[in-house]
Formats: structure tokens, sequence, C-alpha cells
């Protein structure tokens, strides 16, 4: 996937050319606004309001200009990322990891970054004007607006910095949250009987007070950098009006040279307090984009006849590397002892988690993925088997009488259904993630050490409803015995 925020040269070239003329325009503005107004005061109203009214047509027209650019730029950035984002929803979240669900607030703030960089351009254009400062009213002036605008560099720079370590501090206690929060809710059964719901509301709500405060802190930062760009802007603006005013006062300016240097002035500390306003929404765009950079791009498919390949495959768990190609009806087993990087491997080949090195491609055809951690969906047996697919109630019945869910709880496809499972066994449950990945007619299954979880019965069960499926291939990890009793490609991990 390509930032075009981040790669894509146009927008950021168009952003520092309309910055750059947004700059000059303001700047020839103001000298035309002191123009018109020294023409008001000496008696010449005919060009003086022609003046004024020249210069707020020529504002309006560039601020509507710009406003329609940055709508424009943003749709088509947050169309490019979002038509992508949904492949990136279904990867699993690792744990800590920053919640898949916040991509569409990245999408948001990185759409905002061409704005932001005309605004930037416009800030380091217009200290060009201080050059007018200088021919209007002279080095007091200069020196006055220039010193006071070098002095908040500084500021500017630390507010930037504690910044980024509120965001960083609050997205990890954020992330912490939402996987505590996740860890209880999964284990609220065993709490309640325990009678340690009151811990787990404890630590909960610990975590969120942490988390708020944070907030507060990154709020109070961006209320100190606004106060340091209003407080400078004032204070050069008035000292600045002072000078100008007993220069004037003292005849060894004109009027008009005077209305330059205060307007020019306003307008530099203008442009950069916009600048430094947008500081915190800069921040936010420029993590964003090289967040949206580092989302894992789904790998490429792999070439006709082949379902999934890998070429030196090294995972995060083993070092070993795993080259495979695996076609259509072709079985492998992937066996090793526990914690031997089987579950690891799986999800690598999915692409659910990063490679260490080597490559990894799979089919753009469904697959189906059973593990005893699969879960169900909070809903009817119909909805968590066809997913909202138009598949006859025959079809849906024969696919579970193959894998020997029969009877009262499995032939009433509107009966409700709890994401925990409850009221099923972990072998039905495991069945019926199954049968909902062979309804969608996958072009491979892949199975993740569930024959500890099933009965003799139920293997041959899972057996006859794989062997029905032609063409079907199947990837299975087992540390004991497998389902399949027969493979093409068998690979050991940790051997």
């Amino acid at each position: 996937m390509t930032s075009t925020t981040g790669t894509d040269a146009t927008p950021k070239s168009s952003a520092r050319i309309l910055g750059a003329l947004n700059a000059l325009i303001a700047l020839l503005g103001a000298w035309l606004l002191a123009v018109a107004v020294a023409d008001l005061v000496r008696g010449d109203i005919t060009r003086g309001l022609w003046l004024l009214v020249s210069v707020v047509a020529i504002r309006w027209a560039l601020a509507n200009a710009l406003r329609e650019w940055g709508d424009n730029v943003g749709a088509r950035i947050r169309d490019q990322w979002r038509r992508e984002l949904p492949a990136h929803l279904s990867l699993p979240r690792r744990e800590h990891e920053r919640a898949r669900g916040d991509l569409a607030l990245a999408i948001d703030s990185a759409a905002e970054a061409p704005v932001l960089e005309v605004l930037a351009t416009s800030a380091r254009v217009a200290v060009l004007g201080f050059a007018l400062v200088y021919m209007a009213a002279g080095w007091p002036s200069l020196a006055i607006s220039g010193a006071l605008l070098a002095s908040a560099i500084p500021l500017y720079v630390r507010a930037g910095k504690r910044s980024e370590a509120m965001a960083v501090q609050y997205e990890q206690r954020r992330a912490m949250l939402e996987a505590r929060q996740l860890e209880l809710l999964r284990h609220g059964p065993e709490l309640r009987a325990l009678g340690a719901i009151p811990f787990g509301a404890n630590e909960i709500g610990a975590i969120s007070d942490s988390e708020h405060v944070i907030a507060l802190r990154a709020i109070r930062v961006a209320l100190e950098s606004s106060l340091v760009t209003e407080f400078l802007s004032g204070v050069s603006i008035g000292l600045v009006a002072m000078v100008v005013g007993f220069s004037l006062l003292g005849g060894r300016i004109s009027l008009e040279h005077a209305l330059v240097a205060v307007l020019v002035t306003s307008e530099i500390f203008l442009q950069v307090r916009r600048f430094g306003t947008e500081f915190h929404r800069r921040e936010n765009a420029v993590r964003s984009v090289a967040l949206l950079a580092e989302v894992s791009t789904p790998a490429p498919p792999v070439g006709r006849g082949r379902l999934l390949s890998s070429d030196q495959l090294v995972t995060t768990v083993n070092s070993q590397p795993v080259s495979i190609n695996v076609r259509e009806g072709e079985r492998v087993l992937v066996t090793g002892r526990s914690g031997s990087g089987k579950t690891t491997l799986l999800h690598t080949w999915l692409g659910w988690s990063p490679a260490v090195a080597g490559t990894v491609k799979f089919t753009a055809r469904p697959i189906g993925y059973v593990s005893v951690d699969s879960a169900l969906l909070s809903g009817t047996l119909r909805e968590n088997l066809t997913l909202g697919a138009a598949i006859a109630d025959a079809e849906v019945l024969k696919v579970l009488a193959v894998l020997d869910l029969v009877g009262p709880r499995f032939s009433d496809l509107d009966v409700l259904l709890l994401a925990d499972g409850g009221g099923t066994s972990t072998g039905e449950r495991v069945r019926l993630v199954l049968a909902r990945a062979l309804l969608c007619e996958p072009a491979l299954v892949v199975l993740d050490d569930i024959a500890g979880v099933l009965d003799a019965h139920a293997r041959e069960s899972v057996r006859a409803a794989l062997s029905n499926s032609e063409g079907l291939a199947i990837v299975e990890a087992s540390v004991d015995d497998p389902v399949m009793t027969d493979f093409d490609i068998r690979i050991e991990v940790g051997a």
C-alpha cells in the first residue's frame, strides 16, 4: 500500500506551491491594505475603497480556493485508504499493538497532511515579509519582530517533543486498556464464579484513570503552545506599533510606511500563529502517515494452480527457514512439540504475523481457518454458518450432518448462539467453525491443532467432510495424532 500523503509527491508539491502563493498574496494584501488606509486618510476615497475591496476579494477568493483544494485532496486520500482498509481490519491484532480500528482515525488525520503542509509553507515564506518591514520602518522594527519570532522556535520544539511523548504514552495505555478489557471479558464466567469481579473492575478503572491523566496532560501541552504563539504575536505587533508610532510622530517615516510595518508584521505572525496552533494536528498527521505506511500490505496472490507458497520463510518464533508450495487438493502436515512455533508459522503463512525473513504468498480465494480459539458470533446458528450469504437451509443442514452435528440443537437454524459458544462443547464449536468455513467454498482450509478436542467419532466426521470437498487443500498443525491420516507434505517445526 502506498501513502498518498507520504510518498506521492503530487499533493505535497501542490501544497507547497499553494502555501507559497498564499503567503505572498497575504503579504501583498497587507501592503495594499496599508496603501488603502493611507489613501483614505489623505482623502483619496475612490482609490482607497477600490484597494480595500480588491484586497478583500482576493483574500476571499484565495481562502475559498484553498478550502476547496483541501477538501478535494483530503477526500481522495480518504477514498484511497478506505478502499484498502478492510483487508487490514481482518488481520488479528497482536498484543499491545495499536488497535486496528484506529486506522480509520489515522486515515482522517493523514488526509489533513496536505492542508497542514500549506500552512507550514505559508509560515516559512511569510518570513520574507521582514524585508518589507525593514524597508518600511528600518532596523528597530525588524530586530524586534525577528528576535521575538526566533525566541518562539525553541518553545515550539519543546512543545512538539512533549506532545509526541504524550501521544506515545496515550496510545500505549489505550492499547493496554483494550487488551485487558477483552481478556477480563473472556474470563468473565471464571472471575464471577470466584467472586473476583471487583478485581477486574478496579484494574480497568485504574488503567482508565491513568489514560485520562495522560489525555489531560496532552491538552495542557496544546494550550501552552497556543499561548506561546498568541503572547509573542501580541507583544511583537505592539512593540513594532510603538516604535513606528514614535517615528511617525517624529516625522522620520510616512503614514504609509508605518502602516506597512505594522500590518506586514501582523501578517507574518498570523501565518506563523496558524502554523503553531496546528502543531498538534500536524504531529498527528505525521504519525498517522507513518502508521499507515507501516501497516502490513496483504501478500500478492500466488500464481495459477498454487494456493500457498513461501521461500526461506523465518518466523518470529522459529529460525528454521521454511519453503513450500501448496497446490489444489494437496495435504500438508505441520508437526512439532508444543511451543515450537506451529501456530506462528500458520499465521505467518496467512499474513497475520510478520515474517523475520523470506517471502510468502497466498491465494486471493477464500481460506478457512479453524482453531480451538476460533469464536462464534452472537446471533442465530444460520447467521453464524452463512455469514449473510444466500445458502439454502438444506445445504447448511447437509454440512452439519456430515460433521455429525445433528439433533434438536442443530436442526433449528434460528436458534441463538453466544459468542463464547455457551451451550456447546469445544469440539462442537470447532466443528461449527469448520462448517462455516466449508460453506464459504474455500480453496484452502487451515486446521490449527484441533485434533486434541475431538473424539475418535468426531475426527472421522471431520475427515469425511474434508474428503467430500473436491480440490480442497488442507494445512494441519498437530502435536500428536492429526485429523488427517494421509498427507503429501510434512514439515517438522523445531526439529
